[in-house]
């Protein structure tokens, strides 16, 4: 359990009411888990009615938290999804939730728990800064690239499994930052290792683990930024098929190209690509493996061809976004033109 939300359930004056809310699923969800176990234990047992807030009303879940607990000295309300909810709903029942001034039986009874989930970064700060101490809000935020990092070999550790250091790379390479992801891909590792599975190397990453949505946009910049059409084609393919924004992509490629361009630039002036890469990650030797890629394929372009790449990205939103060509066609335009132009060159 997060460190600050442990010292919470310590506190004399604990909350009744615990809102778990931000991007990070995994560790949002794992937490709620363990809060809902942790209150339904330091009760000696508890009632435990679990809700979808995008299937029952605010006077629903009111209900059920108001009723005294039945079978338990104690009672524990979940409401999952909560994001789903109107903003109105949501600081409905927050404000339903907290004491306020109201008589003491329209109160929630003091042996009763709410745990509220929401994968929103907002929760209706408002009502919940009025509650006071009986309200209390914990956001999980999406990992950084190093804390992702440790997650993976802490996951594995749990697991009972062991990786080595560029298979833990690549597969934050591949299932992204999301500590759900990284989680999933390491139970379908241990399943394709079998049992007494040994070290988990790069090997067996690129056999077992499926690549992230945004895996594909990477794998499309590096094969535009590469002059390999069939590749770049392929990956736009699958963007395409994946419903995800071509306009979006095309801001992925022009800001990756940004940092091939920071790139060659040092290495202009004199820096190596491991110093370049370094810089690009802010002096961090932790993290230099995110932007050696970036430094290497800055190795192979020079200021000319990148500058020549902004134009031709440039003209190609502006064929979009006036209309002058639908998305996937200005798009294959312009992975062609980009790939043959590098050819050329």
């Amino acid at each position: 359990m997060r460190p600050d939300l442990a010292a919470a359930l310590e506190n004399e004056t604990t909350a009744q009411v615990y809102v778990l809310h931000g991007e990070d699923s995994y560790s949002r969800g794992r937490n709620a888990d363990e809060l809902v176990g942790r209150l339904t234990s330091m009760r000696g047992g508890a009632d435990v009615n679990a809700f979808d807030a995008a299937e029952s009303s605010v006077d629903d879940i009111a209900s059920a938290v108001m009723t005294a607990p039945m079978f338990a000295s104690a009672r524990v309300v979940i409401v999952r999804r909560f994001e789903e909810m109107s903003t109105e709903d949501q600081a409905r029942l927050v404000r339903t939730l907290a004491p306020g001034k109201r008589p003491a039986d329209l109160r929630v009874p003091d042996e009763t728990q709410v745990v509220i989930v929401s994968s929103s970064k907002t929760v209706p700060r408002k009502e919940v800064n009025a509650a006071g101490p009986n309200v209390a809000a914990f956001e999980f935020r999406p990992a950084w690239a190093r804390d992702a990092r440790a997650f993976v070999f802490e996951r594995a550790k749990e697991l009972g499994v062991r990786i080595e250091p560029d298979a833990a790379s690549l597969l934050l390479e591949l299932a992204g930052l999301d500590y759900a992801a990284i989680s999933q891909e390491l139970e379908k590792l241990i399943t394709y290792l079998g049992p007494g599975g040994r070290k988990i190397g790069v090997d067996d990453i690129r056999a077992a683990v499926g690549r992230s949505s945004s895996q594909t946009v990477f794998d499309f910049c590096d094969a535009v930024i590469a002059g390999n059409s069939a590749q770049a084609m392929g990956a736009l393919a699958d963007i395409v098929r994946g419903e995800r924004q071509v306009l979006a992509t095309l801001g992925t490629l022009a800001t990756k190209l940004r940092r091939v361009m920071e790139a060659r630039v040092m290495l202009d002036g004199g820096s190596t690509q491991d110093e370049a890469a370094l810089a690009l990650v802010g002096g961090n030797p932790k993290m230099k493996w995110k932007e050696a890629r970036t430094a290497a394929q800055a190795s192979r372009l020079t200021q000319t061809q990148i500058a020549a790449m902004f134009t031709r990205i440039a003209r190609a939103d502006l064929d979009i976004k006036t209309g002058a060509m639908s998305e996937n066609l200005a798009m294959e335009v312009l992975v062609s033109d980009l790939c043959v132009q590098q050819k050329l060159q």
